[in-house]
């Protein structure tokens, strides 16, 4: 028997319960029942948002969770995402073009939004996402974070950086270029949108590097410390 503190045959824990009941009667008894669909419904809650609480220009989008971790086998459809409400359009888009912006320095600004606007609602989003979100290639979206990041000193947090896939090394060059001017961690896990922990993992690993500089050649620093000989030498770059 459904406990009274359940809703009886009401709303959407009713409907749930009733589906549970006649299609899928194998899935436990009242009580596991109950607990599943309280379960649905929290998530249902969690991930739903009212369209009419959005603002003119915004769209509502499903990041990849920025704690959510990519492993081997780990497709984008087995990781947890969040919805997260992104302003495609904003004021600040008109009065940089009434200010004489070109259409790619406008662009370049809306990227940045995007991704920082996703990362404050807990989620991360892709080169191929903001590509998608705007109308444009995924090659031109990555020059224009590139073209950002260098223009302001800082590092976006995109997937590429926030759970360091991908080719580039940008983000540890600048983490390690701010070690090198002798600014804090903590201060540089902030300025770059990175945990303290990757900061201290890059700047350790680049101190390992300088040690054996001099030493031994790239490839037996590739070897000795297990980095690829392409890291190597993308650390000892910042030591020129």
């Amino acid at each position: 028997m459904t406990s009274p503190a359940t809703p009886q045959g009401k709303g959407i824990h009713g409907a749930i319960k009733h589906l549970l009941e006649e299609q899928y009667a194998f899935v436990g008894g009242d009580r596991v029942q109950d607990m599943l669909i309280g379960d649905l419904i929290k998530i249902f809650q969690q991930y739903s948002r009212d369209p009419w609480n959005l603002a003119v220009g915004q769209t509502l989008w499903f990041a990849v969770h920025m704690d959510e971790k990519p492993g081997p086998g780990k497709t984008l459809a087995k990781m947890k995402v969040v919805p997260a409400i992104l302003s495609i359009t904003h004021e600040e888009d008109k009065q940089m073009r009434a200010n004489g912006y070109s259409p790619q320095e406008v662009r370049k600004y809306r990227v940045a939004r995007l991704l920082k606007e996703a990362h404050a609602q807990k989620g991360v989003l892709t080169q191929a996402d903001v590509a998608e979100l705007i109308g444009v290639s995924a090659g031109t979206i990555g020059k224009d974070i590139k073209a950002y990041q260098t223009e302001q000193g800082v590092i976006l947090p995109y997937r590429g950086t926030i759970h360091d896939i991908g080719p580039s090394m940008t983000h540890k060059k600048v983490i390690i270029a701010k070690f090198l001017q002798n600014i804090p961690t903590p201060d540089i896990a902030r300025m770059t949108q990175h945990t303290e922990e990757a900061c201290d993992r890059y700047i350790k690993a680049f101190k390992k590097v300088r040690m054996l500089h001099g030493k031994m050649e790239p490839l037996e620093i590739a070897r000795m410390l297990e980095m690829s000989e392409r890291l190597v030498k993308k650390s000892l770059e910042c030591l020129r």
